[in-house]
């Protein structure tokens, strides 16, 4: 009995004993297991990173072949035709009162003491004339006149692009002219226009002086003003 005891315990601690080797040699390939399957992992993240960066790289090569592309598009004829449009943008600007111009011209200083008051009348007949003696740009106190610009006397005062300006005080217009006509028809028609007017206005109190200026300088129109307006046009389609 003490004999087949024994030989039960040997065997049991064997087995035990194989259990163990068993248990550690599936832990160590598992182990490997993971190990390969991390390291198959890392290779297939450094093999993803390498498709990225080519891609990168081959986006980045057709940005500078773009980029050279413009480049040599605008040092050649492109640039002349670009240029063009710029220009004739800028005189369309010039043309519609959007650019402060300067040149020779005429200065006409209107005034009249009380009980006269200034006429939107007066002030809209010399820019009529001087809009038919080829003026190119006009403007009454500072204010430029636009084709919408309005010239009315409202009570005592009289609105010129929706500003107001009292009507006691000094009106000065201001117009650049053809410089060779400015001497020898310009002022001589004008003073003939200022006579009839005063011949109109006989019993006021009224001052008007026209003179010829080297230099005259007309203010753009501000972008507030009436005139300047167009949130309202729709564009043709």
């Amino acid at each position: 009995m003490k004999i087949k005891y024994g030989r039960s315990i040997f065997v049991i601690v064997v087995c035990v004993v194989l259990g163990v080797l068993l248990a550690l040699q599936m832990t160590n390939l598992n182990r490997r297991s993971r190990s390969r399957d991390s390291l198959q992992e890392l290779q297939n993240s450094v093999i993803e990173y390498q498709r990225k960066n080519q891609e990168l790289d081959q986006r980045n090569n057709e940005l500078y072949n773009y980029i050279r592309t413009l480049e040599n598009e605008l040092s050649g004829s492109e640039a002349g035709a670009i240029a063009k449009i710029i220009e004739e943008k800028e005189n369309y600007a010039i043309f519609a009162g959007l650019r402060r111009v300067e040149n020779e011209g005429v200065v006409i200083s209107l005034s009249c003491k009380p009980p006269a008051k200034m006429r939107d009348s007066v002030l809209r007949q010399f820019t009529n004339e001087l809009a038919s003696l080829g003026a190119q740009a006009v403007s009454i106190n500072g204010e430029r006149k636009a084709s919408t610009t309005e010239i009315r006397a409202i009570d005592d005062q009289i609105l010129i692009n929706g500003v107001r300006f009292d009507r006691s005080g000094i009106f000065e217009i201001k117009a650049i002219v053809d410089p060779d006509d400015i001497n020898g028809y310009i002022i001589p028609y004008l003073e003939n226009v200022k006579s009839v007017i005063l011949q109109e206005l006989t019993g006021e109190n009224w001052t008007i002086t026209i003179k010829h200026e080297d230099k005259v300088v007309i203010p753009a129109l501000s972008e507030d003003r009436i005139s300047y307006q167009k949130d309202l046009l729709l564009p043709v389609e």
